[in-house]
């Protein structure tokens, strides 16, 4: 089964085209938020639920309302109160869970945040087998990305769900799956001050584009820079997640007396691969950097592709 399947958004409803569709969103001040959402207004929608922040920028507002979207349709999600999000998510997933057999759950993680996406991830495993046989994740491809994406890192903290099974007496290894924010992966290093750090970075072959790596780059000279500790290198995919969890299989199982920390900072799709890693290892803690302000006005650029990912070729070989 294919982990990821690269398509033109306009083909997207083909992919629907005989089911009955449940659609759960993210609102941003991103329009990739709602990309995915109208390639499919065509489709027979029985459920539709877009979580918003409870501190909303005003462009995430005006993106949503072109939505025409009810009351019952919107949540908010506390982005500084990881309990709240999750009891948030909860609730859908309750309701997405006595919707009828046959339907088709498409999730769009384009926007979510990254601690969003791993507890959406852990919490989705109690709906019914019948629906997730028919799910899917579906991401929008940017064109283009803001020459800085967020600012300020607030607080790093343990992802609820993924504590991890940490010992006071064991050193700390932290696997850090480096993206183009700096600030986020030297928070990480400051919070945890880890004796071996294994400093993950995307190939050209497998990043999203040629400048996305040269900014990738620019992070891992800085990291070997300043950090005398980074004592492992590895490479990771940007698009393959079943291929990024056996890299994570490889580098944890390397330092097995250790605490081990993975910190995602890379695309939604190694952060799913990092999540269902989560699942299979409790023993591993997965952290998020909490950030203070995001470039809301130029964070990035819509582009004309999607990636469809059937929820069962991540998940399938990792026990309940």
């Amino acid at each position: 089964m294919k982990a990821a399947e690269r398509i033109n958004k306009a083909e997207l409803p083909d992919k629907f085209i005989c089911s009955s569709l449940a659609f759960l969103g993210r609102s941003s001040f991103e329009d990739r938020c709602v990309s995915a959402h109208n390639e499919l207004s065509s489709c027979n929608f029985v459920y539709k639920h877009f979580f918003k922040s409870r501190s909303e920028a005003k462009i995430a507002t005006r993106i949503r309302e072109k939505l025409n979207l009810d009351e019952s349709q919107t949540s908010e999600i506390d982005t500084s109160d990881p309990l709240q999000a999750l009891r948030a998510i909860a609730l859908q997933f309750s309701e997405i869970a006595n919707l009828p057999e046959e339907t088709s759950l498409v999730i769009d993680i384009t926007t979510f945040r990254r601690e969003e996406l791993l507890i959406l991830l852990k919490e989705m495993k109690r709906l019914p087998v019948s629906l997730l046989e028919e799910a899917s994740f579906v991401y929008s491809v940017a064109a283009k990305m803001g020459d800085w994406l967020s600012n300020n890192v607030r607080q790093i903290r343990p992802v609820i769900g993924y504590p991890g099974d940490m010992m006071s007496r064991r050193s700390t290894h932290l696997v850090i799956l480096a993206g183009i924010e700096h600030h986020r992966a030297v928070a990480a290093i400051d919070a945890y001050e880890p004796s071996n750090i294994s400093l993950g970075m995307v190939p050209l072959d497998e990043s999203v584009s040629s400048e996305i790596y040269e900014r990738n780059l620019e992070l891992r000279d800085y990291i070997v820079r300043h950090f005398d500790n980074v004592t492992t290198e590895f490479d990771f995919s940007a698009k393959n997640p079943q291929a990024v969890i056996s890299t994570l299989r490889r580098i944890v199982a390397s330092r097995p007396a250790h605490n081990t920390i993975i910190a995602p900072l890379n695309t939604k799709l190694s952060t799913l691969a990092c999540g269902v890693y989560g699942l299979e290892n409790p023993a591993v803690q997965l952290c998020y950097a909490e950030v203070e302000v995001y470039n809301a006005g130029e964070y990035s650029m819509a582009g004309n592709e999607v990636l469809l990912i059937p929820y069962r070729s991540l998940i399938s070989d990792v026990s309940a």
